[in-house]
């Protein structure tokens, strides 16, 4: 029988919405978050540094297996596109995961904490600076 508590974390060796974060830290957070919330922790995939590449993380949601789901550092890790962050979440709630963000203490484990993300995601991108910056007067 799979165990239930069993997550597999996910950390980025790129900057995460703009900050670099050292891999060891986002680490020591992903297995924070696991103990607080009665989780067992196992290893964490480690995404590649290419810009827009995310296939750590297409092998760990098609390999998560009978792990409860998925602990990544920052929901800023998922994918910039909505169609692809939309079929990480289909492929994951389908096999009955969840899809946790240790940074922002998200849980998604149903359309409503979808909707919730992506309203945070849109919200981010609308707060943006424009390229350049505000002109100073």
């Amino acid at each position: 029988m799979p165990n239930a508590k069993l997550i597999r974390g996910y950390i980025s060796s790129r900057p995460i919405n703009g900050d670099r974060v050292a891999q060891h830290i986002q680490n020591l957070v992903v297995r924070d978050y696991a103990a607080r919330k009665g989780l067992t922790y196992q290893l964490s995939a480690t995404e590649y540094a290419s810009l827009n590449c995310f296939q750590m993380l297409e092998a760990t949601v098609n390999g998560i297996g009978g792990a409860h789901g998925i602990v990544m550092y920052s929901m800023y890790m998922l994918p910039r596109s909505a169609r692809h962050r939309h079929s990480v979440y289909d492929r994951m709630l389908n096999a009955g995961k969840v899809l946790y963000a240790a940074a922002e203490d998200i849980r998604v484990a149903d359309a409503g904490d979808i909707d919730y993300l992506e309203t945070l995601l849109r919200l981010n991108a609308c707060m943006q600076p424009a390229p350049g910056g505000l002109p100073v007067a």
